[in-house]
């Protein structure tokens, strides 16, 4: 077996197979140290190098530039529009989850406790509406900020047509809101998604941008 290497200027242990590049990112603070992300190549798969992803785990960049790990997961996967490029459409035959709002804030803090992660990426399909939608996401940052007073990052997904005033909350719970684009142009969302509107997204730009 080929040596690992420690490359301690980025934090992750490395080693070469045949030309391709295996890491484990981790993270050491207080004397502890914390996976947070292996990456193998396909290549290697097979060869009793591992080949398990940080599923669940996303990186972003903290305002001060650090990069961050999130907890990256959809309040559900089940969505009442058909979007043709959406593996989650409601044509589509996979299998459908949902996390209740307190579950989210609990594996949230669970994993911040245990230093996996620093933060959470919250997204979903759309439940019923696009308000009842975003009031849900809304409830799980409130829950942590204010219940449980969450000091780690957090990112929420925004959806198109929700009221102002669901955006608004967003904000003031988030440390970063986002929307969708969806697609580059009207006749292209009209094609592969006719139930939605450009300008639905449009408006919602707007509205983060405010």
């Amino acid at each position: 077996m080929p040596d690992v290497r420690n490359n301690t200027a980025r934090n992750r242990f490395e080693m070469d197979v045949d030309g391709h590049a295996a890491f484990a990112s981790y993270k050491l603070a207080d004397g502890v140290l914390t996976f947070t992300h292996t990456e193998v190549p396909k290549e290697l798969g097979g060869r009793g190098i591992g080949s398990t992803e940080g599923n669940g785990i996303c990186h972003s960049y903290a305002p001060d530039g650090r990069c961050i790990s999130l907890l990256k997961i959809l309040l559900t996967n089940f969505c009442i529009y058909d979007c043709h490029y959406c593996i989650n459409r409601i044509s589509s035959n996979v299998a459908r989850a949902r996390f209740t709002v307190e579950e989210v804030v609990q594996l949230t803090l669970d994993f911040y406790s245990r230093n996996y992660i620093e933060g959470l990426f919250l997204s979903s399909g759309i439940i019923r509406d696009a308000d009842y939608t975003m009031e849900q996401l809304v409830a799980v940052a409130r829950s942590l900020r204010e219940q449980h007073d969450f000091r780690g990052y957090i990112h929420l997904k925004t959806i198109p047509d929700a009221s102002h005033d669901l955006l608004a909350a967003a904000g003031r719970y988030a440390d970063r809101v986002s929307v969708n684009i969806e697609l580059a142009s009207e006749d292209s969302l009209r094609q592969l998604a006719p139930e939605k509107h450009a300008r639905t997204v449009k408006i919602a730009l707007a509205s983060l941008r405010e």
